[in-house]
């Protein structure tokens, strides 16, 4: 079942993308700042451990870095693998790599981001998908086989579905993947702009013997304008 963007978490959201158009040093491999409140802020996996007292998981970040924080936060319920957005405060830190570390952090806030995998286009109801126009404002890919959208859509307020969809067309190689960003507005009204983040598993799209695929991610506008961004995902 497709899971649900609420408007409690596009608002959220809108604040996220702000952030984004204000910070000019981001690229596809360091989607980490610091921000007005000098906190860190950065995308995520939840790990969740099998300890039974203390913190029950750590959040390792995008570029590689590992948070571990220093008391449970109220109201949040870890579940492994689940795709984060993180503010937090760093303590301490012991370095692993040149350029990453283990943080002990206060956290100060946790966001999921909606998370899902890439499905064949023939596989799924086209009524669900919909064909409702978007926009998207950013694409990038993290190191961990994730690809990031940020997008934009209009609304009155209610749910619509998001999905990345494989139309069968490309082999990858060759000819590239088509990804269909689909998008189901379920007939809300165009009202007010919405801003979202959606991530995508890109596992399955590996071909064996290969160590890179090119895809695009299509999706149509508000113009009715059919966009292909081009991408190619090394692994």
């Amino acid at each position: 079942m497709d899971k649900k963007i609420k408007l409690s978490k596009i608002i959220f959201l809108l604040v996220l993308v702000m952030g984004f158009l204000l910070s000019a040093c981001l690229d596809d491999y360091n989607h980490h700042y610091y921000d007005y409140d000098n906190l860190a802020a950065s995308y995520g996996l939840i790990q969740t451990s099998s300890s039974t007292s203390g913190q029950s998981y750590v959040i390792n970040l995008d570029n590689g870095s590992i948070v571990t924080p220093t008391s449970a936060l109220a109201g949040f319920n870890p579940k492994d693998s689940d795709r984060v957005w993180v503010r937090f405060d760093p303590i301490s830190n012991t370095r692993l790599t040149d350029s990453t570390f283990n943080y002990t952090a206060k956290i100060f806030s946790i966001n999921d981001i909606l998370f899902k995998a890439v499905n064949k286009l023939s596989q799924v109801s086209e009524d669900s998908v919909g064909h409702d126009p978007i926009i998207v404002t950013d694409a990038w890919i993290s190191p961990k086989d994730i690809l990031n959208l940020n997008f934009k859509f209009f609304t009155e307020g209610s749910v619509h579905y998001i999905n990345l969809l494989d139309n069968g067309e490309g082999d990858g190689m060759a000819n590239p993947y088509i990804l269909e960003l689909r998008h189901n507005a379920r007939g809300d009204m165009n009202q007010y702009p919405a801003y979202g983040i959606v991530s995508f598993k890109l596992n399955s799209l590996r071909v064996q013997g290969q160590n890179q695929i090119k895809f695009f991610i299509r999706y149509t506008d508000y113009n009715g304008n059919r966009i292909d961004i081009p991408k190619i995902y090394y692994y």
